[in-house]
């Protein structure tokens, strides 16, 4: 698989019905890039559930401590599946980081694909990032 700058996941260690297990990249940033992180596990999670037949996003935080030190490791994280409706999905994500749990609360929406998210495209490409991210 190529580079992908953006991704923030480096492995996927499991995937059950209701949670995704990952580990993050080496994070070189402030907080946000663990934000980052988490999401995208999250994010990952409502795709393999959904088939990748929708295309996912961050759609709200809404709970998330900031903190003063950069985060410059791997973080082992999970994404817990609180509930649902038709186009949104409520996780509960976290990691320990420093001996410390930290965990957010975030909200991913989902829509089709269509003119803007291409099924064609898409699709196969975030399939081919899950495998591979299991495969690590």
């Amino acid at each position: 698989m190529a580079e992908v700058p953006f991704l923030k996941l480096g492995h996927i260690t499991e995937v059950r019905k209701g949670c995704l297990f990952a580990e993050s990249v080496a994070l070189n940033g402030e907080s946000h890039d663990l934000l980052e992180a988490f999401a995208q596990c999250a994010a990952y999670h409502v795709r393999y559930t959904t088939g990748f037949a929708r295309q996912a996003f961050l759609m709200k935080v809404t709970r998330f401590p900031l903190f003063d030190s950069p985060v410059g490791v791997r973080v082992a994280m999970v994404a817990r599946l609180t509930g649902s409706a038709s186009d949104a999905w409520a996780y509960t994500v976290s990691a320990s980081l420093e001996g410390r749990e930290i965990t957010a609360s975030l909200l991913i929406g989902t829509t089709p694909f269509d003119d803007r998210f291409k099924a064609l495209r898409l699709a196969p490409y975030y399939q081919e990032i899950f495998s591979c991210l299991m495969r690590v």
